[in-house]
């Protein structure tokens, strides 16, 4: 009786019924191979870096989080006035917490059409509490992604 094992395994990897190939069913270099998860938290980040360019000492103090969808408080608040589901929020700083921008993942995806129209949603989403928690108007925040529109002068 040989008690030795290999050192490398021999043939292909099977699944545990022997049917199938173990390992991912995408490759990594490909798009789908990240979750829709993923992808928004890589364009809340490309939005916070884009920012940071311009205001990186200031961004670096806030926090960005990101939640699935937003608090029933929230949600009777924006229902209160006749506004539509808080895309994001923002909480000011205290003197024992930084400031937070939280931004609601799945509100957002199901407005956006494409994965270009997720981006911009997330960044003007970013821009917008920015904004409000520094007391500036948004054209100042980031002048270049909204050159001509009147309603964020």
């Amino acid at each position: 009786m040989n008690s030795k094992l290999p050192d490398q395994p021999r043939g292909p990897r099977r699944n545990r019924h022997g049917r199938g190939r173990r390992g991912p069913l995408v490759p990594m270099h490909l798009p789908a191979y990240r979750s829709r998860q993923e992808r928004f938290d890589d364009a809340v980040m490309a939005s916070a870096q884009r920012l940071s360019e311009r205001w990186a000492q200031k961004i670096e103090i806030i926090d960005f989080l990101i939640e699935p969808v937003p608090s029933d408080k929230l949600i009777n608040q924006a229902q209160a006035i006749g506004d539509r589901i808080p895309l994001a929020s923002s909480v000011p700083a205290t003197a024992h917490e930084r400031a937070k921008i939280i931004i609601f993942r799945l509100p957002i995806e199901q407005i956006a059409d494409s994965p270009g129209e997720l981006l911009d949603l997330v960044h003007q989403c970013i821009v917008h509490e920015v904004a409000q928690l520094w007391v500036k108007p948004i054209s100042e925040v980031d002048p270049s992604y909204f050159p001509d529109d009147p309603d964020y002068e």
